[in-house]
């Protein structure tokens, strides 16, 4: 990493449907803080975001996109954590569980990740994995990430819902046991439940003045996952004696 930064380099880790673009929104309210969208993570165009105002929201150059591919670092350093006209504390993205899978060597970006110790992590988690599952489901059958049909029913089989668990509960301890020493957990249920709270912890972990945030963004009306998931019964029964059981509390 350049040594010459003079703001923060941190990343908000974890997986959809957890409310990153909530706290991505909250972060960008904040005079002294950039925080870009997944830079890394759609396939045929650059995330940036509406704040990143060098560059469109969404770049679909095949140059940018073949630079970031194959030299993640190159594209890192000059498009992410560079020097901007505006003198921020502190700029990060949100960076998924599998936002490697563009990436020629998956294992570069997150090495660099490790060996430079002055990124930090926001590591977002929701408590309901089960819910995170049927919001992802949703959020993909309707190809709608901001906002949601409500009256939405679908049926999740035992081995999808297994692997999904599976997945993210490894995703959560590699991330957690790589970064431990430079990583904050920010609950997605305290961001809703004690906003102000939550937010100022990760203020100041991010050594950024503190100060009230505000977003443009709206929870979803949720109804319950008994009633949006048709065979909840059925995964509430198969799953009764495992660690997963907690997920069907309803």
């Amino acid at each position: 990493m350049k040594n010459s930064l003079s703001y923060q380099p941190f990343i908000i880790i974890g997986t959809a449907r957890t409310g990153s673009t909530m706290l991505w929104s909250y972060l960008n309210s904040h005079p002294d803080i950039l925080c870009l969208r997944g830079v890394y993570g759609s396939t045929n165009k650059i995330n940036f975001g509406k704040f990143y105002d060098e560059l469109p929201e969404e770049y679909h150059s095949s140059e940018l996109i073949k630079l970031r591919n194959e030299r993640p670092i190159e594209f890192l350093e000059n498009y992410v954590w560079k020097e901007y006209p505006k003198p921020f504390k502190a700029v990060g993205f949100k960076y998924f569980y599998d936002h490697d899978r563009h990436i020629s060597n998956k294992q570069e970006l997150i090495n660099y990740f490790k060996t430079n110790n002055a990124i930090k992590f926001l590591h977002l988690k929701r408590d309901n994995l089960l819910a995170t599952l049927f919001s992802y489901k949703r959020a993909l059958a309707q190809q709608q990430w901001t906002k949601a049909n409500t009256g939405f029913r679908t049926s999740i089989t035992v081995q999808e819902c297994k692997s999904y668990l599976q997945q993210i509960l490894e995703n959560q301890n590699q991330f957690d046991e790589m970064f431990s020493d430079r990583t904050l957990q920010v609950s997605y249920d305290n961001l809703l439940k004690a906003t102000e709270q939550t937010l100022q912890e990760v203020l100041g972990f991010i050594d950024v003045k503190a100060i009230s945030l505000t977003t443009e963004t709206k929870k979803n009306t949720e109804t319950k996952l008994s009633d949006c998931i048709t065979n909840y019964t059925e995964l509430k029964i198969h799953f009764k004696s495992t660690d997963y059981a907690k997920y069907f509390y309803e």
